[in-house]
């Protein structure tokens, strides 16, 4: 949580400077508001009023993080909502496969791809049907 208000924070900043061209090679910023900052991006606005936004590195790494972080998240969740959706006999285990076949998915760079999440479902009740309940057989079912 401390991350996505600093997140706020940053791209509230009131860094904010009208850009002007002197030549084809150099521009001229005018502070308008706010302080030269290398931690915080720069709101800048050219001559035909077009905006622009200058991002510290760090803030941007920052940002692809955060992104990041949302998707696995959102990933997990759904992870989640389809192994219970399988009838797992025991959650955690089920779970555990899950995360570990999600782990192999991911890139050299640290990223996963988009995952659907309920086939890697399928694919794990394929290849281990002993971690769920067999809603197909007639164990459940009384006999009249």
């Amino acid at each position: 949580m401390a991350k996505q208000t600093k997140l706020v924070e940053i791209l509230g900043a009131n860094n904010q400077a009208v850009m002007q061209s002197i030549d084809s090679h150099t521009l001229q910023l005018h502070l308008s508001s706010g302080e030269f900052s290398k931690s915080e991006p720069w709101f800048l606005k050219d001559e035909k009023n077009q905006e622009y936004v200058v991002l510290p590195q760090k803030v941007l790494r920052n940002i692809i993080m955060l992104i990041r972080k949302a998707h696995e998240d959102r990933l997990k969740v759904e992870l989640e909502r389809d192994i219970i959706m399988h009838a797992p006999i025991d959650f955690d285990d089920v779970m555990s496969v899950a995360i570990n076949r999600v782990e192999s998915l991911r890139g050299k760079d640290g990223s996963l791809p988009n995952i659907d999440s309920m086939q890697i479902v399928k694919e794990i009740k394929e290849k281990h049907p002993n971690l769920f309940i067999d809603l197909n057989t007639n164990a459940f079912v009384r006999s009249l």
